[in-house]
């Protein structure tokens, strides 16, 4: 299954509601909900808050409601949440105070200066909240090393020594301990050939911060040793990152063992691209951090 950022295909719908691509435009027609958008080619496609508020008014029929008074219901914002809504979008100011306090961090990490860099880091913290830091400044901290790695605006040294200091500071959350009653269990990790973690250790940071029971795995794991892992620890889904889509199609025909796996990271565009049936049991996930946990979180609503 391949799940865009913001939008879903009716089959995708379909598979996350339990409800038939003939009833949702049924309801489309009779109701006026759900709202999809449409592609260029007149297709419909949902984003993933409407998928949401079709599976509240789902759980409003199931409890005896008529469908018209669900709709009226979940449309007035009295409908139970399934997946928490996206925080408030930040102002202009607000992002240009960021990006300032990012670059901040990133010159004091180029020259070598822990302490200062921490210092950096800790201001942009008195003004978010946690999983802020985890959404807005911490993403752009490790893409902007990265990008300053690979056009040679900084040398090797410089990037190992910033790319350690935030690896040890995301490393933290994994002491937060908030792990909650009956939340999801995740395990995470990046398949054999696979070394680079930033993006799945943020994951994993925010993941921690909601409650979920997270077992991290670090990076490069063959898929023999996943395959024991998952049968040990039995998780409600597993996250995978890739930069080669290589390293996610070889192995494939394992991954399709485990009933819940999601894929991430920059090997989606050519993943994307093969001409290989519909998977129930992988999906593609990109786009934002909320955007993808909220992804996960319909992925495993809808197996239940």
């Amino acid at each position: 299954m391949v799940i865009s950022d913001a939008l879903l295909d009716i089959d995708q719908v379909n598979q996350l509601t339990g409800l038939s691509q003939a009833t949702l435009r049924n309801w489309e027609k009779r109701y006026g909900f759900p709202k999809p958008q449409r592609s260029e080619g007149g297709h419909r496609l949902y984003d993933v808050n409407e998928v949401k508020k079709i599976r509240e008014v789902v759980s409003l029929c199931k409890g005896g409601i008529k469908i018209l008074e669900a709709i009226e219901t979940v449309l007035r914002g009295e409908g139970a949440p399934i997946v928490a809504s996206a925080a408030a979008a930040p102002s202009a100011v607000m992002v240009e105070s960021l990006n300032e306090g990012i670059h901040q961090v990133l010159k004091a990490l180029y020259k070598y200066d822990m302490d200062l860099a921490e210092q950096y880091l800790s201001r942009l913290g008195m003004r978010l909240s946690e999983t802020d830091l985890l959404e807005m400044v911490y993403p752009q901290l490790l893409m902007q090393v990265g990008d300053d790695w690979e056009n040679s605006r900084i040398n090797i040294a410089q990037e190992h020594f910033s790319w350690n200091f935030l690896r040890t500071r995301l490393l933290n959350y994994f002491k937060t301990n908030k792990m909650g009653v009956n939340q999801p269990k995740v395990l995470l990790t990046t398949p054999s050939g696979e070394l680079h973690e930033g993006g799945l250790i943020v994951l994993a940071a925010y993941l921690m911060l909601k409650g979920w029971q997270v077992y991290y795995l670090g990076v490069n794991l063959p898929m023999e040793d996943l395959l024991h892992a998952y049968e040990g620890i039995e998780p409600d889904i597993v996250c995978l990152s890739a930069i080669e889509a290589w390293n996610i199609e070889k192995n494939w025909t394992e991954l399709e063992k485990m009933k819940c796996v999601v894929v991430g990271g920059p090997c989606l565009a050519e993943l994307r691209k093969q001409e290989r049936p519909e998977s129930k049991r992988i999906s593609l996930i990109g786009g934002s951090l909320h955007s993808a946990v909220a992804q996960m979180e319909l992925l495993l609503h809808s197996a239940t």
